[in-house]
């Protein structure tokens, strides 16, 4: 009686229900961000067996704009979420550090500078209830332009997206009128006439079409951008260990992947946008010292202000 009584409730119960994970994403479909995304949440679903269901909602589908998204998986308004670093300085300034002005210097110290801050990464994370399942890179950022750039001077009173403090005062600086814009407004700004230049990688460029907007892109890589996908620490908790792992290794394994196809992505984008007739230059040297000159003290203000932690961390990295 009690084994039929105990398999009666069994049956009455059924199968354990899956976690279902929407996951937020500011970017199109079709971007490499997205597109990483999907490659994790397949895998993740693969791994767990159709315990963990992550269902992707790209292009800002459900409404959260970009600097909302640390929030809103602390808060558990979403499960797991997709958001770009610098654009959570509002909640913790360290977020930041990649997009000082010319802090860094190119890919590869990106790439290391991520690996000497990944541990500080995750404690954030962790004090915002949240856990850090994998960070991935932007490219290097450029400025797109409707007209040439040969010198500061040819930079004079453009009307420039920016996309964070640290290139308002960059461009600021430079002579150029910034104006900060989340992704989502920048199409329909070029369209008005609002702006009349933008601030961003080459992803960015090919998803907004820039070669009916603009014609040239310069490589200035003032500053570095880290997007990390995080989940809530309530669901996390909510699952059993080996799901725990089998996620974890997932993130692990796939990181690398993604960093690459950041450099994968760049080269393939700026192919696409010369066969649409953009032209693409680096700038010169003597300019790119001129912009570096003028954003020395601009970083040395931001770090005076972020206090000791932050200028911890920066000299640290410099002298490793």
């Amino acid at each position: 009686m009690l084994y039929r009584t105990i398999m009666l409730a069994t049956l009455a119960a059924g199968p354990v229900a899956a976690e279902n994970w929407d996951l937020p994403l500011a970017w199109p479909a079709e971007n490499y961000i997205s597109v990483a995304a999907g490659t994790f949440a397949d895998d993740v679903q693969d791994a767990t067996e159709g315990r963990v269901e992550i269902t992707l909602h790209p292009g800002g589908a459900l409404g959260f704009k970009g600097p909302e998204m640390l929030g809103a998986v602390r808060d558990g308004l979403v499960p797991i979420g997709d958001m770009l670093l610098n654009q959570q300085v509002g909640d913790e300034p360290l977020l930041g550090l990649t997009s000082l002005p010319y802090f860094i210097s190119s890919f590869e110290e990106l790439t290391e500078f991520e690996d000497f801050f990944h541990d500080k990464l995750e404690a954030i994370m962790e004090a915002n209830n949240q856990k850090l399942l994998y960070t991935m890179p932007w490219p290097q950022q450029q400025i797109w332009t409707k007209t040439e750039v040969t010198d500061l001077a040819s930079l004079e009173g453009i009307k420039i997206r920016s996309y964070d403090r640290s290139s308002t005062d960059v461009f600021a600086s430079a002579g150029m009128t910034p104006v900060q814009l989340p992704w989502g407004e920048v199409i329909p700004s070029l369209a008005a006439g609002a702006i009349d230049s933008v601030a961003t990688s080459s992803p960015s460029a090919v998803d907004g079409s820039f070669w009916e907007f603009l014609e040239y892109g310069y490589p200035t890589r003032q500053t570095w951008n880290l997007n990390a996908v995080t989940v809530n620490l309530d669901s996390w908790n909510a699952l059993d260990e080996a799901d725990q792992t089998a996620i974890t290794e997932i993130a692990d394994k796939l990181q690398p992947e993604f960093w690459q196809a950041a450099q994968d992505e760049d080269t393939r984008n700026m192919d696409i946008l010369a066969e649409n007739g953009m032209t693409l230059a680096p700038i010169s040297d003597e300019l790119r010292a001129e912009l570096a000159d003028l954003a020395a003290p601009l970083r040395a203000a931001v770090l005076e202000e972020l206090g000791d932690e932050a200028t911890a961390v920066v000299d640290g990295f410099k002298a490793r």
